[in-house]
């Protein structure tokens, strides 16, 4: 079990870094969160993507997709960053006609949902590629780090044990951090966003770059004394995470101003838009019926504030 595995690391250095402790609870191959838990081709599951919600949101994708593959005359071939179960690739494959898709995602849960992609679990399984690199909620799914000020120290959050019980505590905290949060506030710090940028671009050879998410910019996520550390179960937030191991979603707001700072080193006309603004821009209306009007206001409203939507471009 994922509880005892921890115990046995913290008993060898004495406690455990809390991007480690994600890793563990979300990726372990036999007790991970998203290797074991969240791999039922249904929707929902603890939390709901705009694709799980409707396919409108995957219709209003494929348009996009299309007016810039015809503006730019970019190859029809897609690459979608952590495609999940499958229904944002099914709903764009139903939409274009798209020459290839690729899923890069850590089981194939996917192929139960969408027939006509390839599944790969690592970048170093596709050649160097142009076309199209979308994501959702793709960049929260990583592993980070919690960073406290206090008393004018940045800590971070580890994991320890007393007897069978695991608690937090903090630990000075000496490397570099892109957004350092204010006093008495905490800042989720992503650990492995660049080392997988630089992979992925070393196969990203030209086209365009759309990733969705939700987050904000430093300065408003610099500040929060609740921290963006989130953990779901249930569809519910669920504050006792440590009692739920492997059972539980843990996530974090992206900071949009470290992510757009990483991809300024590959991309152009770099631009990070509400994703209510993007949907409206798109004409998202167009593809709505009478009854879709609560999911609509989900995705318009209730998502539309706190999703963001970063777009580029590779030359």
């Amino acid at each position: 079990m994922l509880r005892e595995i921890l115990k046995t690391e913290i008993e060898k250095k004495g406690f455990v870094t809390f991007d480690r402790f994600v890793y563990l609870a979300l990726y372990h191959p036999e007790y991970g969160y998203y290797t074991k838990k969240r791999t039922k081709p249904v929707p929902g599951e603890d939390f709901f993507t705009a694709p799980e919600l409707s396919s409108i949101f995957g219709k209003v994708i494929a348009n996009h997709i299309r007016k810039i593959s015809e503006e730019r005359n970019i190859p029809l071939r897609i690459l979608e960053l952590g495609g999940g179960k499958g229904f944002l690739a099914k709903d764009i494959l139903s939409s274009l006609p798209v020459e290839e898709y690729i899923i890069l995602e850590k089981n194939n849960v996917a192929k139960e949902i969408v027939h006509g992609v390839k599944i790969v679990e690592n970048l170093n399984e596709i050649e160097n590629f142009s076309g199209f690199v979308i994501s959702n909620e793709f960049f929260d799914a990583f592993p980070f780090k919690r960073i406290r000020k206090i008393n004018g120290e940045l800590r971070e959050v580890v994991l320890r044990k007393k007897g069978n019980e695991l608690f937090e505590d903090t630990i000075p905290f000496t490397e570099e951090i892109s957004c350092e949060p204010e006093e008495g506030c905490e800042y989720s710090l992503f650990t492995g966003w660049n080392s997988f940028l630089e992979n992925l671009f070393k196969k990203f050879q030209s086209g365009y770059f759309l990733t969705i998410d939700y987050g904000d910019f430093c300065k408003n996520l610099r500040n929060r004394r609740e921290g963006t550390f989130l953990s779901f179960r249930k569809n519910r937030i669920e504050r006792d995470y440590l009692r739920f191991i492997g059972e539980v979603d843990l996530t974090s707001r992206v900071d949009f101003s470290h992510l757009k700072n990483l991809l300024a080193g590959y991309l152009t006309s770099i631009e990070i838009r509400p994703q209510s603004e993007f949907l409206l821009s798109e004409g998202i209306e167009r593809f709505l019926s009478p009854e879709d009007a609560i999911t609509a206001l989900t995705l318009i409203v209730d998502m539309g504030r706190k999703f963001k939507v970063l777009s580029g471009f590779k030359n």
